[in-house]
C-alpha cells in the first residue's frame, strides 16, 4: 500500500484516478494547489496537474528535497511540448487523461518497488 497525493488535477480527472487506486488499497490524499513543498514529502507519489505554472513549482521543490520521490503530472493536454516539459523539468511520468485504469496499475506496480528501495 502506498501513500499517494493528489494535488491541482481536475476533479472528475481526481475522482477515477482515486477509484483505480484505492482498488488496490492505495492510501488518497489530497492537498491543495499552492500547497508548501514540505506538505508533500511524507508521500510515496505525487500526482500533480494543473498546468505547468501549478505543478512546476512544486516539481522542482519536491525535486531538490526528495529527488526519488515518484512524481506524476496528470493533464488533459497530450501536446507534446506540455509533455517535455513535465518530463526534462524530473517528472517520473505524464499521463494525459482520461487515464485507463489498466495505465495505472501498470505504473504503481512497476514504481512502488523502486521507490520503496530508494527509501532504504
Amino acid at each position: 500500500m502506498a501513500r499517494i497525493f493528489l494535488t491541482g488535477i481536475e476533479i472528475s480527472v481526481a475522482q477515477a484516478l482515486q477509484r483505480a487506486l484505492e482498488i488496490e488499497r492505495h492510501q488518497i490524499e489530497h492537498r491543495a494547489c499552492g500547497a508548501p513543498v514540505k506538505a508533500f514529502l511524507d508521500a510515496d507519489i505525487v500526482f500533480a496537474g494543473g498546468g505547468a505554472r501549478n505543478y512546476l513549482p512544486l516539481l522542482r521543490g519536491v525535486r531538490q528535497a526528495r529527488p526519488g520521490l515518484p512524481f506524476i503530472v496528470v493533464t488533459r493536454l497530450p501536446e507534446t511540448s506540455e509533455w517535455l516539459t513535465a518530463l526534462e523539468a524530473g517528472a517520473t511520468d505524464y499521463f494525459a487523461a482520461p487515464i485507463p485504469p489498466r495505465q495505472i496499475n501498470w505504473f504503481m506496480e512497476s514504481v512502488i518497488p523502486r521507490s520503496r528501495s530508494a527509501a532504504a
